[in-house]
C-alpha cells in the first residue's frame, strides 16, 4: 500500500476525531479490511462463496464488502487474510 494513501487515511481518521492509539488501530483495520475486500473481489466470489471459504456467515461478508471496520478487530481481519493465503507485514519505526 502506498505511503501517500496511508497519509490520506490518517488525515481522514484524525478529522473524525481519532488520534494516538485509537487512530492507529482504526488505520490498521481500514487497511486490513480493504485488502480482504479486494481479495474477495479478485476471486470473483459471491458473498456466499466467500462466507463458505472463510467459515463465516454471509452477513459478515456483507459487512466486509461495506468496509464496516467497526465490526471487526485487527486480529479477526488478520486471521481472515491468513485463511486466504495472505501474509500481513508490519513495520515499526524504532
Amino acid at each position: 500500500m502506498a505511503k501517500v494513501e496511508l497519509a490520506v487515511d490518517k488525515r481522514i481518521i484524525e478529522q473524525l476525531g481519532y488520534s494516538g492509539e485509537d487512530g492507529l488501530i482504526l488505520l490498521l483495520r481500514v487497511h486490513l479490511i480493504r485488502a480482504l475486500k479486494q481479495e474477495i473481489e479478485s476471486r470473483k466470489w459471491t458473498q456466499n462463496e466467500a462466507a463458505l471459504f472463510l467459515g463465516l456467515k454471509q452477513p459478515r461478508i456483507s459487512e466486509i464488502m461495506q468496509l464496516r471496520i467497526d465490526q471487526f478487530s485487527v486480529e479477526k481481519l488478520t486471521k481472515l487474510l491468513y485463511r486466504l493465503g495472505k501474509t500481513v507485514h508490519l513495520s515499526i519505526d524504532l
